[in-house]
This record gives C-alpha cells, structure tokens and sequence, in this order.
C-alpha cells in the first residue's frame, strides 16, 4: 500500500511539473522562449506634476521636488520632466529624471540624468534594447545599456518601461575633459525651441552636452569649423583629409547600426557627434531612438513592402537623395519619394570611398557577422521577462497582436543578416 501511494504521489508530482513548464513557456509563433521568472523591479516616482498638466506646459518644463523610490533606496528633491517628439503627448508619456547627485542604477555608472524610455510606439517595446545591444557588439565604447522596469507615477501603474542614462558628458557616460568638449547633435525635424548651428551643407546641429557651459561659443565654433571642413572632404572623396578630421571607426560603427537596424530616425534626428576639444578629431555616436527601426510597422513607409524591406541596398540613399518609387496604399497609386536636403548625407558620401567601405566590411564581419543567434536569443530572453507587462500594456493601448509582432521582428532581423552578408560579409 505505502508502495503504491509512493508510485501515485511520484506520477501527480510529474504531471504538475510538466504542466508548469508547459504553461510557463513561450510560443512565438513556433520559436519557443525558454521560462524565465519575471525579474522586473518596480520604481515609483512620486509628488511629481500630473501629466495633464506636464503636457499643457510643454516638455521644457522642469518640476521639483519629486520622490524616487528603487531598490529600496528613497530619493528625494528629484526634478522630473517630460520628454519626446511625438511620444511626448502619446498615451503613454516618456520622462527624463534628474537627481541632485549622481547615483548609479542597476550597474550602469554613476549619472544624474535617467531617462524612463515608453517605447510607445513599439508594440515589442525590445527594439531600443536590441540596437543598443548591437551597438556594444560593433565596439562603441559609449554604447548605452538599459533596464526593463515597471512605473508607478504618483500612484498610477504606467507599465512597462525602459530605465536607461541620457547621452550627455561624465566618466560613465561620454567622458570628455577639455574646456570646450562638446557633444553635438544633428537634428533637422525636432529642434523647436533650440539654437540651431546651420553647417554649410544644410541642416540643423544643437548642443546636447557641454564640459563647460560657459564656452557654448568657442566649444561650437571649434566644433562647426571641423564639421564644414569634414563634409567638404567627404563631398570630394578626400578620404586622406576625411581620416585626419574624423574617427572613421565610429563612423562606421554608426552606419552599420543604422543602416543595419534600417533607422528611420538615422541621419535625420538623434544623429550625435562628440569632439573633445580643438586637438581631438570628430567622433560619431552613441547612438539613441531605435523605436521606429528593425521594420516597425507603425513607421509609415514600413508599410510599403518595398520601400523598407530588409533587402534594401543603403537605406539613406533613398532616404536623403529621394527618386524612389513605393506604392502608397493609401492612395492606391504610385509615387516618388522626393529628396529631403534636411537629412546629413556625410555617410552617404563616405560610403562610396572605397577604404570606408572596407572598413565597414571588417568591422561587420568581426563584430555582427554570425551573430543572428545571439540577437534573437536575447530576444526571446527578454520577451520570457518581459511578456506579461509587455501585453498588459498593448492591451490597455489597444496595439496589434503582441507575438505577431515579435515574430515578425526575428524574422525581419534573420533576413537583414541575410542580405548583410551579402553585401559586407565578403
């Protein structure tokens, strides 16, 4: 009898265990994600504004006096502001967080400034993650990393958002030291209420970030000087001049990138430089805003096939240049894309130099080439973290299927590997 219980307790012991795992598992249209127990820590921000009113007074504006609670850690007189282009007045609004020391979260170096990322517009919410992921692959040296956590503001569970630093000057974070290091950044479509420094090319280029805001001047008439004279070299294929103004690594660490993760915003928005000062060369990066990248369908030209497939050649060619034709659905016609003087063609000069593009050919096959795996590991990875805050948000959004999606992410990013060694893997 004690013999036979034994037997029955061991078989329902099975059953259960089995039926655990097969509960707890992931299914992504046939691409199992191994279980994970979810590990998202929760942060509450507290005493802060409410968002009706940080959205009527406009993204500039800076609160005080904010509670921050993490780790168990509390933080107090913390300014909080909102952030964003068109996520800034989304339904769910992306925050920037200051503190009135700099502390370190989560591992990722001491700073003051943390940005709490929506990825509104990204139903996966893992496209940041993954670009910047790539990017610490490529061998950017200020390549960001994040956290997934989950946020309470003042109370109300906001859900699933991304914790990662600012692009901005410190010695975990862009480590410039002279008087007039700056970083820079192109942007030609978001820079309503910034000083624009018009390069000779075109376009718009603000400050981000300076080692001393008191030489904005000097700092940014260095900085333009160097950059008219490194289009200009660019513009003739002067790659002997190009190498002397400029870190070509980072350049092409920043087009792979781009042009790998098929980066809406590259080249046009987000696009950073750094320069520590008159006697340090031009460097491009780290690289920021991915939400649209990787064939998001709510980026309007993923929505022609063609237009944004992962098949395409060079991207910003089409993107800065126009001449392409797509097929707009909307109007049931065809149509030309026309060119957009507002996008930096610096790359797409550089490209067609023939020691940058060997270049970007070494840099691809030592760094990403063969990595499709690892990528769409760590995909599945943080999909089995992340899944149940992921479709409680998309739910309360009302965004398209949650697994289709992430599907057809790995699928767009096995292809682009494909049509990548194709063309820089030989």
């Amino acid at each position: 009898m004690v013999k036979w219980r034994k037997t029955l307790f061991l078989a329902l012991f099975i059953l259960v265990l089995s039926t655990f795992f097969v509960v707890n598992s992931i299914v992504v249209t046939g691409h199992e994600v191994q279980p994970i127990t979810p590990t998202i820590p929760k942060i509450e921000l507290s005493a802060a504004p409410s968002i009706e009113e940080m959205v009527q007074n406009g993204k500039e504006t800076r609160y005080e006096g904010a509670v921050f609670f993490v780790n168990e850690d509390l933080y107090r007189d913390v300014e909080v502001k909102g952030r964003g282009n068109s996520t800034f007045r989304s339904e769910k609004m992306p925050f920037q967080i200051k503190f009135s020391e700099k502390i370190d979260l989560y591992g990722m170096g001491k700073s003051k400034k943390w940005i709490l990322l929506a990825n509104y517009y990204d139903s996966t919410q893992v496209r940041n993650s993954v670009a910047f992921y790539i990017e610490r692959l490529l061998g950017e040296q200020y390549a960001l990393n994040g956290k997934f956590v989950e946020l309470y503001y003042n109370n109300e569970n906001l859900g699933l958002y991304y914790l990662t630093p600012k692009v901005e000057i410190g010695k975990a974070r862009v480590d410039l030291r002279d008087p007039l290091g700056v970083i820079a950044e192109y942007d030609s479509v978001h820079n309503k209420n910034k000083k624009c420094y018009v390069p000779k090319s075109g376009g718009c280029i603000t400050v981000s970030d300076l080692v001393s805001k008191d030489n904005e001047s000097a700092a940014m008439a260095d900085f333009m000087k160097s950059f008219d004279n490194l289009m200009s070299a660019a513009k003739r294929g002067d790659y002997a001049n190009v190498s002397k103004m400029a870190d070509v690594e980072s350049l092409a660490i920043y087009y792979i990138l781009s042009e790998f993760s098929v980066n809406p915003d590259a080249y046009i928005s987000s696009f950073y430089f750094y320069k520590d000062g008159p006697e340090d060369k031009i460097h491009a990066g780290p690289g920021w805003d991915f939400d649209f990248a990787f064939g998001n369908r709510r980026w309007s030209f993923a929505k022609e096939d063609e237009f944004y497939s992962p098949s395409f050649k060079q991207f910003q060619r089409r993107w800065a240049f126009g001449g392409s034709e797509y097929f707009d659905k909307v109007s049931g016609t065809t149509r030309v894309m026309e060119s957009d003087d507002a996008i930096s063609k610096l790359l797409y000069y550089m490209i067609d130099m023939p020691e940058f593009l060997s270049q970007v050919k070494t840099i691809y096959r030592e760094k990403l080439m063969g990595k499709k795996d690892e990528i769409i590991g760590l995909i599945k990875d943080e999909v089995a973290m992340i899944k149940d805050y992921a479709l409680s948000d998309n739910s309360r959004l009302q965004f398209d299927d949650f697994y289709t999606e992430l599907d057809e992410l790995m699928i767009w990013i096995t292809e682009r590997f494909k049509h990548f060694d194709t063309e820089y893997g030989t």
